[in-house]
């Protein structure tokens, strides 16, 4: 007889329980952000200061940024624009580091959720464990579905084939094509987001069958489809689950004085992400572990 998968009330209740009792499955979510921005500075900014060595001429004009005189502008976007391919050379570096980070630390939360689910607690050293252990195969697995999401892409094509005309046409005749392409291009959009979802639903537990499972890129990719097409509705509601509540509490942070954009990302952080690793880890569990075992 196959697994009997935990309900949706019951993981969302006993994760939340989970997380209560364990809240430094937070830290791998603050040290990746934190890790992220300080390399993105170091690298970008180290970038922008070789590109325009003159930068700093700006630093006594800072508390008056609308006074900054013209003839101190134009020679600093002549330096960024002729040394740009420092700066987007830097920019490709610090998204490669920033793609490792994040691999790193999501691999040791979900490896803090899968012990804190299975044991009651989990500790720093879990995170450094599995982060360590299963880092490279989860930045591999997310680049698979990457790609695979990346082929939404090709719904753009009809509309910018349709649009190509009005570059060699005459201007009195481009309004008649540029409509019609307009249109045919917002479909696409839309039906590029749709497909966006699809992926983002079937696909949501690869990274969980990486970890949980010690597998490595294509068959965490393999089991983690295989996981949502037998369980389709679970997946699904989880995920509607995680992107409503996610939806709501920014709403409600941004609606609430005094909360600015940097409060609402300490919320997601520290909270909403860690809960949503621990019911996804929780999920996935049930599925694969004989009933009762949580």
């Amino acid at each position: 007889m196959g697994n009997m998968v935990e309900d949706l009330g019951s993981v969302i209740k006993k994760g939340f329980d989970t997380w209560k009792a364990n809240l430094c499955i937070c830290l791998p979510f603050v040290f990746s952000m934190v890790l992220t921005s300080i390399v993105a500075l170091i690298i970008i900014g180290s970038a922008i200061l070789a590109a325009v060595p003159s930068l700093p001429s700006l630093i006594p004009h800072l508390s008056q940024p609308d006074k900054i005189p013209p003839e101190l502008i134009l020679p600093l976007m002549s330096q960024l624009i002729q040394n740009i391919g420092i700066v987007i050379v830097a920019v490709i570096i610090a998204v490669i580091f920033g793609l490792l980070i994040n691999a790193f630390f999501a691999a040791g939360a979900i490896g803090m959720a899968k012990e804190a689910t299975g044991t009651g607690r989990t500790r720093l050293s879990d995170m450094k464990g599995y982060g360590k252990r299963k880092f490279i195969s989860l930045l591999f697995a997310d680049i698979i579905v990457g790609l695979i999401a990346l082929i939404g892409f090709v719904f753009l094509i009809p509309g910018i084939v349709y649009a190509l005309p009005a570059i060699t046409t005459s201007p009195e005749q481009t309004p008649e094509i540029f409509m019609p392409a307009f249109a045919i291009f917002m479909i696409g959009i839309l039906i590029m987001s749709i497909y966006g979802i699809i992926v983002s639903i079937m696909f949501a537990l690869p990274r969980y069958s990486v970890v949980i499972d010690d597998l490595g890129a294509i068959e965490g990719v393999k089991k983690g489809f295989n996981m949502f097409m037998k369980n389709k509705l679970d997946v699904f509601l989880l995920w509607l689950v995680a992107v409503v509540i996610s939806i709501v509490v920014s709403i409600i942070l941004r609606l609430i004085p005094f909360t600015g954009l940097f409060f609402n990302v300490v919320v997601s952080v520290i909270v909403i992400q860690p809960l949503i690793v621990i019911w996804w880890s929780r999920l996935y569990l049930s599925m694969v572990k004989p009933a009762g075992d949580l």
